[in-house]
């Protein structure tokens, strides 16, 4: 139970740099700076949904972008 608690509170570099490139795909597919405040937003997403589904870099990608595409067409 502890491990899995830790696992979901402390990301290692494995699980880092699987979020660094969902997070550099997304960037490039929607050509926006990764300086950018809206950036800063999109890389807590992926690491949120990384933490909550713990899935492969594919279905990272997969639902980081339907997540964007869901808040994209919703009226702000």
């Amino acid at each position: 139970m502890l491990r899995q608690r830790f696992n979901r509170t402390c990301l290692s570099p494995l699980d880092l740099a699987v979020c660094e490139r969902v997070f550099n795909q997304v960037c490039a597919d929607e050509r926006l700076d990764p300086l950018d405040p809206d950036a800063e937003i999109l890389a807590v997403m992926v690491v949120a949904i990384y933490r909550n589904a713990h899935t492969s870099e594919r279905e990272l990608l997969e639902a980081v972008r339907s997540r964007r595409q869901k808040n994209a067409g919703t009226p702000q």
